[in-house]
């Protein structure tokens, strides 16, 4: 369910306003005072929308109304205003009596922009435009040194870690047990007797028995398994 049409379509004149209307709108409003506005067109007897004597009146007819454009005090204020509220003109006309929200929005594009763009101030964020270039340059260069720092921790921690296993892989326990065993076998090469030393080196004095036919017992057990001679497995 949207909301309901201020008035009928059919019937209502549209265009500008001509001078016998102001009149009869404003004999109606300064006699009877402001009421629902959806009502005003047909107690005024006019044949426009409660939405268009709204606007008529309050940015044309009231007598409050100021003319002209806003003056420096009135354009500081409007300044004041906007870089706390923003674009919230109907806020900052609350505090400019006889000013509309439409004609303070007007001037602010056409006029007090412009002069805030001359003196080096952004109009959005009322600081100066050198300031926020001097911002966003440290805030880059605080990213690219924080992408510097990760950067060394990383690689630190990389050559600490190869050097561990460096270090690990250099200790090895087999290997030094087994250099320690040649260690003690080339220690222990000098407690050989002399004797055992002339049979090693000289292999020719040395007879080996020679293989023949003359060891029955053997042939006759090559052809014996394992379980023949009672050996458990």
């Amino acid at each position: 369910m949207g909301r309901k049409p201020c008035c009928d379509k059919l019937g209502v004149k549209k265009g500008p306003w001509t001078a016998e209307e102001d009149k009869k709108l404003i004999s109606f409003i300064l006699s009877n005072g402001q009421c629902c506005w959806r009502a005003v067109p047909k107690l005024a007897g006019l044949r426009r929308c409660g939405k268009s004597c709204r606007l008529r009146w309050t940015n044309y007819l009231r007598p409050d109304l100021k003319r002209g454009l806003l003056t420096q005090l009135e354009e500081q204020i409007v300044i004041d205003l906007h870089s706390h509220l923003g674009n919230r003109w109907s806020k900052i006309a609350a505090r400019l009596p006889g000013r509309t929200d439409n004609e303070i929005k007007n001037h602010w594009n056409t006029h007090i922009k412009k002069k805030l763009l001359k003196m080096g101030i952004d109009p959005i964020t009322h600081e100066p435009i050198g300031k926020e270039k001097e911002e966003d340059e440290t805030n880059e260069k605080s990213n690219i040194n924080g992408d510097q720092t990760i950067c060394s921790s990383t690689t630190t921690e990389s050559s600490s870690s190869s050097s561990s296993s460096s270090s690990s892989s250099s200790f090895d326990p087999l290997m030094s047990f087994l250099l320690a065993n040649d260690e003690d076998a080339a220690s222990l090469t000098g407690d050989i007797d002399p004797s055992w030393e002339l049979l090693l080196t000289d292999s020719t004095s040395i007879e080996l028995p020679v293989w023949d036919e003359s060891f029955p017992l053997l042939l006759d057990c090559e052809d014996f398994g394992v379980h023949d001679f009672l050996i458990d497995l």
